[in-house]
């Protein structure tokens, strides 16, 4: 079994366990959805504000 096969299946398991998840429990889901867009979207607006306020120092 090469490592290709072996991530194309452990992507599909991990697409299927979504599914069910939203099946099972739609408003969860979304809850955690939304969750974690929000934390991804916190890191990448902290790292946006210490580059600038690290350039910023630099003149």
């Amino acid at each position: 079994m090469t490592f290709v096969t072996v991530r194309k299946s452990l992507t599909t398991v991990f697409v299927m366990f979504l599914v069910i998840s939203f099946w099972r429990n739609p408003s969860a889901s979304a809850g955690a959805f939304g969750d974690f867009v929000n934390d991804v979207g916190g890191f990448f607006s902290a790292i946006i504000d210490k580059t600038a306020e690290f350039i910023k120092a630099l003149t």
